[in-house]
């Protein structure tokens, strides 16, 4: 009877001896303990220095806002229109008996041409200055971390941070969310 390519690797490990299985272990863990301790010594980036991002796509380009302003993500749901906003306001949805305000980002910062892209399908629950707003993204891919000497201002965007070398924007949502359009009822003295 031959062996098969799974004894063979059954072999290879030989996970039924505990001594290999005791030694196999106990070199992972001094693989970690080396990998942890360079990280240490070597890249001495504090907790201020690097940025926690939730990214995600709108269109063709690759975003980031800060994941602490994160309420929840969720794929899309009902959209109720609001007659007479401004198109960057999608509508309202239901979210756990609150009542939240979604925003098209392609409208509001004006990318692309948003007719020609198809409809966001996830809505970013955030939170910053006090509102609590939806923002609509076609892909959230996950959260990322990156420091923030990675980041390069950029003029041309009013509410970013910069942009980073593999081109991901990195939004400012508090500037964002200060913007006078988003105000909605409040008296201009």
């Amino acid at each position: 009877m031959s062996d098969t390519p799974q004894d063979d690797i059954s072999k290879l490990l030989d996970w039924d001896n505990d001594d290999r299985r005791i030694e196999i272990e106990r070199e992972r863990l001094r693989q970690r303990a080396r990998q942890y301790a360079s990280h240490a010594t070597s890249d001495d980036v504090s907790t201020e220095q690097v940025e926690t991002l939730l990214t995600f796509n709108l269109g063709t380009e690759r975003y980031g806002i800060d994941v602490m302003l994160v309420r929840g993500v969720r794929a899309e749901q009902t959209i109720t229109p609001v007659p007479g906003v401004p198109s960057f306001y999608r509508g309202v949805i239901n979210v756990r008996g609150q009542i939240v305000t979604v925003l098209d980002l392609r409208f509001l910062l004006s990318v692309g041409s948003p007719e020609t892209h198809t409809p966001p399908t996830e809505v970013m629950i955030t939170q910053a200055n006090g509102l609590r707003l939806g923002l609509l993204a076609h892909k959230v891919n996950g959260v990322e971390s990156i420091t923030k000497s990675e980041i390069s201002p950029i003029d041309h965007l009013p509410y970013s941070q910069g942009v980073t070398t593999d081109r991901l924007i990195v939004l400012n949502l508090q500037r964002l969310y200060e913007d006078p359009r988003l105000m909605v009822g409040v008296n201009e003295s």
